[in-house]
């Protein structure tokens, strides 16, 4: 129902990754994206970034957990809109990870705050749209050299 489109990208890049090289597992078999990261704290806290090797429009999902007073940390701040917004503990957000810069808010050190992050890098889509090469493999497949010099 969310980003339809999108969804089908991501799928449809999954897809061919994974029948192109069959030594390649999904992580989770109901996920559309092929990375995932674990922050096991415990107290997971993440200074303003952004996901630059991430599509910026793409989106990554984020999922908070551990046993923190949503109210005393832990909140996601969303810099370019202006948010702080309140991420209790079994919360998931998804945002555009490259495009928006985005942190969290400590919490006290006698809590535990843990995530877990699902993303497909950049990198990922463009190996499988340049047929599984590089992109200096796949600039010199390119027949019109004009073609290779916008790239």
């Amino acid at each position: 129902m969310w980003m339809p489109k999108l969804y089908g990208y991501y799928v449809d890049h999954l897809d061919c990754l994974l029948a192109h090289d069959y030594e390649l597992e999904q992580n989770f078999h109901n996920s559309i994206w092929a990375l995932t990261t674990f922050n096991f704290g415990p107290q997971t806290f993440c200074f303003k970034h952004t996901n630059f090797t991430n599509l910026p429009f793409s989106i990554c999902s984020i999922y908070a957990t551990g046993s923190y007073d949503p109210k005393a940390g832990g909140h996601l701040v969303l810099w370019e809109c202006r948010l702080v917004i309140e991420f209790p503990p079994g919360s998931t957000v998804l945002i555009p990870s490259a495009a928006i810069a985005h942190s969290n808010i400590p919490i006290p050190t006698n809590s535990m705050h843990y995530s877990i992050t699902q993303y497909t890098a950049e990198g990922i889509f463009r190996w499988v749209d340049h047929g599984f090469q590089t992109e200096d493999s796949y600039q010199a497949t390119l027949l019109d050299e004009g073609c290779r010099e916008e790239l």
